[in-house]
């Protein structure tokens, strides 16, 4: 028998206890049994011997208890995992409804195993993809061979991805180290793939570098699961499409891109690109991851593979709480897309299982986290709180007059878990498509943290009812009458003292906000320190300044005194060839001057002018009146050159003749 459930809650709710060999710490928890043929549905927590705060006993509701000797099997069927899976497949001649299956709890308390399993035993991951592949396997379509089927599902998908086909993602990324395939999906030239969609031969990890592939042989088969039996659509054709991402920091990324690490540098890592959870043209009333990177699997082997390799991309770390703890959420999902079988296939349909590995809560004191671990833990504390308060709102909404929105846009955690639980059409239109199922497994240690065990209960619980406490203040006592006695019930949280409740949440908000001032100190010891770097830095910054302006003014300086130089050299080179033209000229028009009153020296013609002396008396006068003021400009043209004359060029003389001797002739002086 199973706790009653409202059917406006997001979640079916069920608790596992987690087997503890921690034998020296006191239980806190104690579940309560119905009789013989029911199923456990309460538990109590009582509060540790030591504890000061006086807080009360306290009992909460579940759909149903799984104690320590549950195992993975007895989860997988009691919890409606298989129902589930039938959902999503979808009845004859119906569509699918989307599924959800997530883990929570406290780190270290068993969510990693409930999802993921052990070295000996299957978790819930790997029976629902079993099970999915023995009954869909003899009706799935062949994309290996038939290139028209796999663009068809290029074509279906609505979230911008880029499809590959198992045998083309594995052989990229191990290729001889896996066991051979089946070949890529033919890809002839010409063919026109859908919006976002990458045909098989032309991916984007043939650069990628290679690595060793799981061993199938090491992976474990138990539980079987073969006995189980779920309904499938004989009339249709189905296609398995699996992807795989985490919120990391309150961003999503996804963990079958190309491997993060580069090359030849162990410890160098290529960014990762934050992907966005929007609605896109082919689905404009749901909102999807776009950019994911899907692979489509014809059997359970290649999904293993698939999902070791996303596991590989996964970060976790360890802590002082647990030697490999999730510091992301991780999402598994598979698609499931169905068309109907015939001559002429139909359209595909798509409906998709989500399996949520949700990283834990934890306190930095217990595990001891610093840097970038710390960080990660606020972050993850934080969109769990954000988790729990849209739990709560949703229970608050049962049993309220006027329901309150849940506000699950607080983070991308509560974004993705609840955007398709909710109805999306416009006002007066039907929806075109159900909301999601879902299942919420929470997972506790008996013997583990009271503190943050306690916290998660509260907000996981179908509903929570408070005792008396263990020493009862005088002011309760006085407060508590017959109309506030506490009492359960299945639709919602009832409290004995409104004193006691408000004080239990006070002090909830101040473990949280200590928490808080922890991380915001951290993060202020570390913008301190980098203030005072950049301070540094800016001083040599400012002193190194200095010196190369200095340097660039003496090469400026240096570089304008050698022009100016080479331009004075310039400038007197063009003086000094312009001086000697004019020196040029002049001489030119001087040497004319000359030569036209040069008086040959001949004997003859002298004898001849002796005769003609008494007849040009006259004449003669002229020409030496003549003589003397060509003398005296001559002397003063010399005394003008002398002065513009360059110091460096040797002074030129000029020979004057003057009039001598009896044939009244010219000589040189």
């Amino acid at each position: 028998m199973e706790a009653k459930q409202s059917s406006s809650a997001l979640f079916d709710v069920f608790l596992r206890l987690r087997p503890s060999n921690a034998l020296d710490r006191e239980r806190f928890l104690d579940v309560e049994q119905l009789g013989q043929g029911y199923a456990p549905t309460h538990i109590t927590i009582r509060p540790p011997a030591d504890d000061k705060r006086k807080r009360a006993i306290e009992k909460f509701a579940f759909t149903r208890v799984f104690e320590e000797h549950a195992g993975q099997r007895e989860l997988f069927e009691r919890t409606g995992a298989v129902n589930l899976l039938e959902g999503v497949l979808g009845a004859k001649g119906r569509e699918g409804r989307d599924g959800l299956l997530a883990t929570l709890g406290v780190t270290g308390s068993g969510k990693s195993h409930t999802v993921l399993g052990s070295r000996s035993q299957r978790g819930l991951l790997q029976l629902t993809l079993d099970l999915l592949f023995q009954h869909t396997g003899p009706r799935l379509v062949d994309i290996d061979t038939s290139l028209t089927a796999f663009q068809s599902l290029c074509a279906a998908d609505v979230a911008e991805s880029q499809l590959f086909s198992a045998a083309t993602f594995l052989d990229s990324l191990y290729a001889d180290n896996c066991a051979p395939s089946r070949g890529a999906t033919p890809a002839p030239r010409g063919a026109t793939p859908a919006r976002g969609a990458t045909p098989a031969l032309e991916t984007s990890f043939l650069s990628a570098p290679r690595r060793n592939a799981p061993r199938m042989s090491n992976l474990p088969t138990y539980p079987p699961i073969d006995d189980l039996l779920v309904d499938v659509d004989d009339t249709a054709e189905y296609a398995l499409v699996v992807s795989m991402y985490e919120v990391h920091n309150d961003r999503i990324f996804d963990l079958l891109s190309s491997p993060t690490s580069v090359p030849g540098r162990t410890q160098q890592q290529k960014p990762r690109r934050a992907l966005l959870f929007k609605s896109t043209e082919q689905s404009p009333d749901r909102k999807v991851v776009a950019g994911l990177k899907k692979v489509v699997c014809s059997d359970l082997e290649e999904a293993l593979l698939v999902l070791e390799t996303g596991l590989q991309e996964r970060r976790v770390a360890g802590t002082g709480s647990n030697a490999a703890s999730s510091r992301s959420h991780g999402f598994f999902c598979i698609e499931v897309k169905k068309r109907h079988r015939g001559s002429i296939p139909g359209p595909w349909s798509s409906s998709t299982l989500t399996i949520v590995d949700l990283a834990g809560s934890e306190r930095a004191r217990t595990a001891k986290t610093a840097g970038a671990t710390l960080a990660e833990a606020g972050k993850i504390n934080e969109s769990l709180m954000y988790l729990g308060q849209c739990m709560q709102m949703q229970s608050d909404n049962a049993t309220a007059t006027t329901p309150n929105l849940v506000p699950y846009r607080q983070c991308k955690l509560t974004e993705l878990l609840f955007s398709n639980s909710f109805a999306h059409h416009p006002p007066g239109q039907a929806a075109s498509k159900a909301p999601q199922k879902a299942i919420m497994v929470v997972t506790a240690d008996p013997l583990g943290d009271f503190n943050a065990t306690s916290q998660i209960l509260r907000y996981s619980a179908l509903a929570r009812e408070v005792t008396v406490p263990r020493i009862p203040s005088v002011t309760s006592t006085i407060q508590a009458g017959p109309t506030t006695r506490s009492y359960f019930s299945g639709s919602g949280r009832t409290t004995p003292s409104a004193l006691n409740e408000e004080l239990e949440h006070a002090l909830q908000e101040v473990a949280r906000l200590r928490e808080e001032l922890e991380v915001t100190q951290f993060k202020l010891e570390e913008e301190t320190h980098r203030r005072l770097a950049t301070e540094v830095s800016w001083k040599v910054a400012e002193s190194r300044i200095e010196e190369v302006e200095a340097e660039v003014r003496e090469e400026v300086w240096a570089e304008m005194e050698e022009k100016m130089a080479l331009e004075q050299k310039r400038w007197r080179a063009a003086r000094d060839a312009e001086m000697d033209a004019q020196e040029e000229h002049l001489d030119r028009k001087v040497e004319i001057l000359t030569r036209g009153i040069t008086i040959w020296e001949d004997e003859e013609a002298d004898k001849e002018n002796i005769e003609h002396v008494g007849l040009e008396d006259g004449r003669m006068e002229e020409l030496e009146d003549e003589n003397v003021k060509l003398r005296e400009r001559l002397a003063t043209m010399e005394r003008e050159n002398e002065g513009m004359r360059s110091p460096s060029k040797k002074i030129r003389t000029l020979k004057t003749r003057k009039w001598t001797g009896s044939g009244m002739g010219l000589e040189d002086v």
